[in-house]
């Protein structure tokens, strides 16, 4: 079998960490983070402690996080050591201890910039403890408007209750981008306890957070979000129109009807269709 391809797939990447411009090195980074592999969690390390450009470190960090997202949840508690459901994951205990350890370090250190605090939260949230959420927490209340779009973005990643009023409060702020945040932040969670509100900005004349609020709503499962899913698949406009079907079929999934409405929609239809 040869394997020189893949040999010179990893390799240049790993070349590149070293180049002086940062922008490649930038690039070297995203491209690791497309793909686990447990030698890419201590070289990501390396650069978010040592390289010396700020954006390479925030990137280095950020790239942590895509390696450990689908490890990270409710899989693993680096405060504990324990393991709170099997996980068949590619990265080890150690590696996931190693991350978490480097990003508390990160948000801890008042040498490190904001940015390099904003995304340590924003990859450390995928980790579910007390520690993270007081951190999420400090973040949010901090008077910088990044800081706010980043304690946002964590939170829907934590899926914490404790960030439900919060993030209402948000959907209704006048700062556009955080209400855009919260929305998300509220379809990521499934809070079906915000239902009512997203159902509410689905009226909203911004097209923009209208679409926001109708995939949110969809991902909530809130029973009441049934009828006006239903009522914009068939909108005028095909982009709402598309948007509310795809909402609708989340909120199929979310309630288990996903076959049982496909089985009744097929029954409606004429004889050979």
């Amino acid at each position: 079998m040869n394997t020189s391809g893949r040999r010179e797939t990893i390799s240049e990447p790993l070349e590149n960490l070293r180049h002086p411009n940062p922008r490649v090195r930038k690039s070297a980074i995203q491209e690791m983070s497309a793909g686990i592999d447990k030698g890419s969690v201590e070289r990501l390390i390396d650069v978010a402690q040592r390289d010396p450009d700020l954006e390479v470190r925030c990137t280095a960090i950020l790239g942590l996080g895509q390696l450990i997202y689908a490890e990270a949840i409710s899989a693993y508690d680096p405060e504990t050591d324990q393991e709170v459901v099997s996980s068949d994951g590619c990265l080890s205990r150690e590696d996931l201890k190693r991350v978490y350890d480097l990003l508390l370090s990160v948000c801890r250190d008042p040498a490190c910039s904001l940015d390099e605090r904003r995304c340590a939260v924003e990859t450390q949230s995928f980790f579910s403890n007390e520690t993270v959420e007081d951190l999420i927490a400090q973040l949010y209340e901090r008077p910088e408007r990044a800081a706010k779009l980043s304690a946002l973005i964590a939170m829907g990643r934590n899926g914490s209750a404790r960030w439900a009023e919060i993030l209402r409060r948000e959907l209704y702020g006048p700062d556009r981008d955080l209400q855009l945040e919260a929305i998300t932040a509220a379809g990521e969670m499934s809070l079906d306890s915000l239902g009512k509100d997203l159902w509410r900005l689905t009226y909203s004349e911004d097209r923009v957070v209208m679409l926001a609020a109708l995939w949110a709503l969809g991902q909530t499962g809130w029973d009441g979000a049934f009828d006006r899913l239903d009522e914009l698949t068939l909108h005028e406009d095909p982009e709402i129109a598309e948007a509310a079907d795809e909402a609708m079929e989340e909120w199929l999934f979310y309630n288990g009807l996903s076959s049982e409405y496909s089985q009744e929609e097929d029954a409606l239809l004429p004889d050979g269709e």
